[in-house]
């Protein structure tokens, strides 16, 4: 006798299981990057090139790198710092890549665009892109490619292309500082802060107004040790960078006093570390540059008109005061605002992008209607939550324009206050074109106390 029909009880009770996909984690902002010329680091080609992550110094050692690399000074400086770093990348500068070309010979039979690979014994991926052609015959060209292991020299052979015979001439080797600095970017996405070991005033400035559009943001951290920075003449590094109000730069007068402390000229190196080793996150992790301790960095002696012009054109030094306390001051980047502000702000737009984005690939959609517009403030308040707990935003009454409902002198207990107008206030153009209404959030930073006045009244 056959068992009775069972029928499925999804006929009557259907359960469909949906799994959120994962959120993106959020940028740290606290990885920082050193580049330097020192070859242990293939600039392309080979394993890893270009850029590279190290937690310890004991990885450094193992792909080579020695003790008296500058790499290995700067980066034992970064990671020395308390609390220390977690991440590091070191970058390569290639001194030997291909930096300009003349044409020796146009050759035959090429076509406009195409790609010639340089032949020099020793070297390898260098190219060069052919720009002008007359009948087949090579006119111009320009440097494609620097690769790597080249030297100046004359009437080098070509490979590649649809012709044959054209031959260059390689009139200069070596990749400057913001080349460096742009294919590191181009290699990874990571890190935030930057510095270079190699670097003069030229390239600071460079690489300064390069940090000033760079995406994703980040920030250039140098040291310099020109005479001119300390007597204050037109033009030295620390003024010409006040002068263009850049705020992704952060400067430190820093001098080797003799050769008694040779570390110093990579005392950006540790200001980095202190950066990036105290940006945790976490609850109350905000903080100021400045009173903090650069370990392995020797103080400035230098006189109080020496100081006054540095700090004067926002140069940063480490200082000691009454022989007791020493300190970084004043915790600045170029255009006189607190590096502490630029790295929150940062991080506090980043953190909004993040949660909306979440928001809308994690949604089926966010209706144009004021309930919809509630899930987009909430996200926005997240963000803003979080800033408020690591210690960046404080309570206190907004003084600013009015804001909608937000009016001058109404208090914000936790620093912030996220308002957005009604759908019924939306154009139709923006309804068809399925924007949301605009959001307007105000803060109030926390700040951080740099000096105290305080007044003794005596009485006989």
């Amino acid at each position: 006798m056959s068992s009775p029909a069972t029928l499925p009880l999804s006929q009557i009770v259907d359960v469909e299981i949906f799994v959120s996909p994962q959120a993106p984690p959020l940028p740290t902002f606290n990885q920082g990057l050193i580049i330097g010329p020192s070859a242990h680091i293939p600039s392309v080609g080979g394993v890893n090139p270009r850029i590279r992550q190290y937690a310890t110094l004991a990885a450094m050692v193992t792909d080579g790198f020695l003790t008296t690399d500058p790499e290995y000074i700067s980066a034992s400086l970064y990671f020395g710092q308390n609390p220390p770093p977690q991440l590091l990348w070191i970058g390569r500068q290639d001194l030997t890549a291909i930096a300009t070309v003349t044409l020796a010979a146009g050759g035959t039979g090429y076509s406009l665009n195409d790609i010639l690979t340089v032949t020099q014994g020793g070297a390898s991926l260098g190219e060069v892109i052919v720009t002008g052609v007359n009948a087949g015959v090579i006119t111009s060209i320009a440097v494609q490619q620097g690769g790597t292991g080249y030297s100046v020299a004359n009437t080098l052979a070509t490979a590649g292309g649809t012709g044959v015979g054209a031959t260059v001439n390689i009139t200069a080797i070596g990749e400057t500082a913001l080349q460096a600095v742009q294919a590191c970017r181009t290699a990874s996405l990571e890190w935030w802060a930057v510095m270079v070991t190699d670097a003069a005033k030229a390239d600071h400035e460079a690489i300064a107004a390069y940090m000033q559009t760079a995406t994703p943001v980040g920030c250039y951290f140098f040291t310099t040790s020109d005479a001119d920075a300390l007597a204050g003449t037109a033009g030295n590094v620390f003024s010409a960078l006040k002068a263009l109000n850049y705020n992704r730069v952060f400067g430190q007068y820093a001098t080797t006093q003799s050769g008694a402390f040779p570390n110093n000229a990579y005392a950006c190196a540790a200001a980095m570390g202190i950066a990036m080793g105290s940006n945790t996150g976490l609850a109350n992790s905000a903080f100021t540059m400045k009173f903090k301790k650069e370990t392995g960095v020797a103080t400035e002696p230098l006189s109080l008109t020496s100081i006054g012009v540095i700090e004067g054109n926002n140069g940063n030094l480490y200082l000691s005061y009454g022989n007791t306390f020493s300190f970084l001051e004043q915790g600045v980047v170029s255009n006189a605002q607190f590096f502490d502000e630029i790295l929150n702000l940062d991080m506090l737009s980043s953190a909004i992008q993040f949660a909306i984005m979440d928001l809308l690939v994690g949604s089926p959609k966010i209706p144009q209607t004021d309930a919809g517009q509630t899930q987009l403030i909430a996200a926005v308040n997240d963000a803003l939550e979080a800033a408020y707990v690591r210690g960046f935003l404080g309570s206190g009454e907004w003084n600013g324009v009015q804001i909608l409902n937000l009016k001058p002198g109404q208090s914000l207990p936790k620093g912030y206050s996220v308002q957005s107008p009604p759908y019924s206030q939306q154009s139709t153009s923006d309804r068809q074109a399925r924007k949301s209404m605009p959001i307007y959030a105000a803060i109030i930073e926390a700040g951080a106390v740099h000096s105290v006045l305080i007044g003794i009244y005596v009485q006989r």
